[in-house]
């Protein structure tokens, strides 16, 4: 599905306000944000924008914007929560392993599979919405926070202090960024393993 802008209002009847079910304010950004991911899902991220999340949600163009200022802040609080969601499954992954190094490679080779199945996050890594504006927020020092909130196990379990910790977060986010932005030569799940334990563990010190 294509649109020639994401901001022009897309055909189609209006919806009944949140389709006649409609959300305590407090509510109201978060049932925005779960249509939102709906859109960006099935169109992809240039093919959303605020007036079809508005004709989805079945509210108007002025009710997204009272909760997001622009169509940037909708997109990355879609990514944001998506991430978070991620990141809980990551640390739940991860527990199973005792290696410090272990626990690494099994949270990246986790990682890459699950943004490859999860149908919002696959979306960054479309060549049509692949840019340095979606992605330079991943290395920012809130991205590498997170990070770190995600892989407390790993940080705890090597023994590093703040500046290795930051620096080794930021390590691994570059790693599999690289990874899934270019894939080849292609490997198996086997195969990635082994070259993440070569590369990816005692560049880590682990």
């Amino acid at each position: 599905m294509t649109h020639s802008s994401v901001d022009e209002e897309p055909p189609g009847k209006q919806r009944e306000a949140w389709d006649g079910d409609p959300p305590h304010r407090t509510a109201a950004r978060g049932r925005l944000l779960e249509v939102a991911a709906v859109c960006v899902a099935r169109d992809g991220i240039v093919g959303t924008g605020i007036a079809h999340v508005a004709l989805e949600a079945g509210v108007s163009r002025p009710t997204v914007y009272r909760y997001f200022k622009d169509r940037d802040e909708l997109i990355r609080s879609v990514l944001l929560q998506a991430g978070l969601r991620l990141a809980n499954e990551v640390q739940e992954h991860i527990r199973a392993f005792a290696d410090p190094g272990e626990k690494a490679v099994a949270a990246t080779l986790f990682t890459l599979q699950a943004i490859e199945e999860n149908p919002v996050l696959r979306q960054v890594w479309k060549p049509a919405a692949f840019d340095a504006t979606v992605l330079q927020g991943f290395t920012q020092p809130a991205s590498i926070m997170f990070t770190r909130v995600a892989l407390a196990e790993i940080i705890d379990a090597a023994g590093w202090d703040e500046e290795e910790a930051a620096e080794s977060m930021e390590f691994m986010l570059r790693m599999s960024l690289s990874l899934l932005a270019t894939p080849e030569p292609r490997r198996t799940e086997e195969e990635l393993r082994q070259f993440l334990r070569r590369r990816l563990v005692p560049a880590l010190g682990l």
